[in-house]
């Protein structure tokens, strides 16, 4: 299994929240690898196709520091991050 987890600034950076998931993540056998996918705006033009407000349009891709940390979280339950 291939857990992708979507690190987006404000909404799934506490690191607390971030340790829960990893523990689980950890916790089953099946998990091969855990790729954290930072949060980007490339479908905000989708929203605006349809007429409608992109809920995230104020949020920012997370920083080089917030991306490390995440994966380190995860890094340091012995899971293989990407």
């Amino acid at each position: 299994m291939w857990i992708r987890y979507v690190l987006v600034p404000g909404l799934t950076d506490a690191p607390d929240e971030v340790a829960r998931v990893a523990d689980v993540a950890a916790g089953l056998a099946t998990v091969e690898r855990v790729e954290v996918l930072p949060f980007h705006r490339l479908g905000a033009h989708k929203y605006a196709a349809l007429g409608l407000a992109f809920p995230l349009a104020d949020t920012v891709p997370p920083d080089p520091e917030l991306l490390a940390r995440v994966r380190g979280q995860f890094a340091e339950r012995g899971l293989t991050v990407t």
